[in-house]
């Protein structure tokens, strides 16, 4: 009977569930997994998970391959002089050395991509991660295509 009134007592208390999960939490550190939202109201709101797909982390690594190819074959083409860097932001740290311009290309790629990571339950992240992708790939190709024009293979 002690039992039953504490039961009871229990679905008295406030509900839990009234303040969003923080980005840290205990779940996360006992090991208890989530791979998606579960209730349909869940799925408006911003849920962060625990658990990704190897679809995501394909998309994320190909995305950092793909800007850290940018970044590479950018270096390249203004270091012979080809081209130069039409961002203004990339284009400023380019004028403290290649180095610098290397290091912040990769980490502006890497916090959005966290973010993404993060926010992998929204359609609009999907939608950005896939449509991301597809433009990294059309600038690589094209800065292939400059490359492949300019020279044959002898000055790279």
């Amino acid at each position: 009977m002690l039992d039953r009134i504490e039961e009871i007592d229990r679905r008295n208390a406030p509900d839990r569930r009234r303040k969003p999960t923080g980005l840290y939490c205990g779940s996360m550190a006992s090991g208890r997994r989530r791979r998606t939202a579960r209730r349909k109201e869940d799925k408006r709101k911003h849920l962060i998970v625990d658990v990704y797909s190897g679809w995501l982390w394909l998309k994320l690594l190909s995305l950092y391959a793909l800007s850290v190819i940018d970044a590479y074959f950018t270096s390249l083409l203004i270091d012979h002089g080809i081209t130069n860097e039409v961002n203004p932001v990339m284009a400023f740290y380019l004028g403290f050395g290649p180095r610098s311009f290397v290091i912040m290309k990769l980490l502006f790629t890497a916090v959005p991509l966290f973010l993404l990571c993060l926010s992998k339950e929204f359609s609009m992240t999907k939608i950005t991660l896939n449509f991301s992708i597809m433009i990294y790939l059309s600038v690589v190709m094209y800065e292939l295509s400059i490359i492949l024009v300019h020279s044959p293979f002898s000055n790279f």
